[in-house]
């Protein structure tokens, strides 16, 4: 039990990274982020942070919404608001991708941006080691809206963030418009080609994967 935690807990911490990555080629697209990545820059223009710093800091917020809402905790949960953002600050500082040139190269590193994080959450998701905070948060509020679809829900979250965002004079553009209409199905397309079904996944809370580790 122990060995198979600990290999699950490496594959959730893999997916995360290949979301990182996924994550620094939506950053170097430059076309405007996503509406969480703009939020998290915006603060790392008026605080003296980086992206991956400001990440946490939000990711641990949402995280404490996350338990406000008693959604479930999980390791994934964990290294998802500690170490993603800060993987990001690693590949900005290793600078190994090339920058597009132009527009259109841009949207393309943009799309598969979005297609990398998908195959990330993919591979972190099927470890059943919990949901990122954000995923958290959508869960447990439409949970509490039952009438109102979830899609609904993610549009409201996706709009006060986006304003926030504007607030803070963070990356909004044609970027942030195409992450929110295509990261869906790009998601979808990913899972699809895998035939991953994550409504089928029963995630392991973090006091359940402690008792793995201290099994013998």
């Amino acid at each position: 039990m122990r060995k198979n935690t600990i290999c699950r807990i490496f594959r959730a911490a893999g997916g995360l990274f290949i979301c990182a990555i996924g994550l620094y080629l939506t950053i170097l697209a430059d076309v405007g982020l996503a509406p969480w990545d703009a939020l998290c820059m915006g603060i790392s223009y008026h605080l003296p942070v980086r992206y991956g710093t400001a990440s946490v800091m939000v990711s641990l917020c949402v995280l404490v919404m996350d338990l406000l809402l008693r959604e479930p905790v999980g390791v994934g949960t964990v290294l998802d608001a500690l170490g993603v953002g800060k993987a990001v600050d690693l590949l900005q500082w290793l600078d190994v991708i090339p920058h597009p040139q132009g527009l259109v190269q841009s949207i393309v590193w943009l799309i598969a941006g979005m297609l990398v994080i998908s195959v990330g959450q993919w591979i972190y998701m099927a470890a059943a080691m919990g949901c990122g905070p954000r995923d958290s948060l959508l869960v447990g509020l439409g949970k509490r809206v039952r009438r109102v679809p979830i899609g609904c829900v993610t549009m409201a979250v996706f709009a006060a963030v986006v304003l926030v965002s504007w607030a803070l004079r963070g990356p909004i553009g044609i970027g942030t418009v195409l992450c929110v209409a295509l990261q869906g199905p790009c998601m979808q397309a990913v899972f699809r080609a895998v035939r991953f079904e994550p409504r089928n996944i029963t995630h392991e809370s973090l006091l359940s994967t402690v008792g793995h580790l201290a099994d013998r």
